[in-house]
């Protein structure tokens, strides 16, 4: 029976740990493989548009747009950070224990679980709106730019 607990604690570590909203992961990593996950999927984050701004031709319409969409993204999330940190330490301080509770730790890893899902959620609806902002033509150029930096770099990376 106690080699199960730890059989099953051992699973939701690791899948915990393997989701990109963990504390076992730095920022710098998960902003680099979100970026290239989103630019896989023809999605643009923020601050690929701005730094093309000036070669897209970002109107200041557009601008005003993307800068109201993150800002509103940010204001949606800054909530919903503090508590998944706070559910991960408590999480983490469950499987600490020699003798884990399954039913407490699975119940806490699930409202993790749910709730990197409502961030996820919320960073992608800002990667449509950003999208959504932009004119073919300039997704265009930012696709050819996209395309040209990973022939000059020799892999799928932004």
């Amino acid at each position: 029976m106690r080699l199960i607990k730890l059989l099953m604690a051992a699973a939701c570590l690791s899948l915990v740990l393997a989701s990109p909203g963990t504390v076992a992961q730095t920022d710098f990593t998960r902003s680099v493989q979100g970026k290239r996950e989103a630019l896989k999927m023809g999605l643009y984050p923020p601050d690929v548009i701005m730094r093309h701004q000036a070669a897209l031709g970002i109107s200041m319409a557009q601008r005003k747009d993307i800068i109201d969409a993150v800002k509103r993204f940010q204001s949606d999330v800054s909530d919903l950070q503090w508590e998944m940190q706070s559910e991960q330490q408590k999480m983490q301080q469950t499987f600490a224990a020699y003798d884990i509770d399954t039913d407490a730790s699975l119940a806490l890893a699930e409202k993790v679980l749910a709730l990197e899902s409502r961030f996820k959620l919320a960073h992608l609806k800002l990667l449509i709106t950003i999208k959504n902002a932009l004119t073919d033509e300039q997704i265009d150029k930012i696709n050819k730019e996209i395309a040209l930096r990973r022939r000059a770099m020799g892999t799928n990376s932004e």
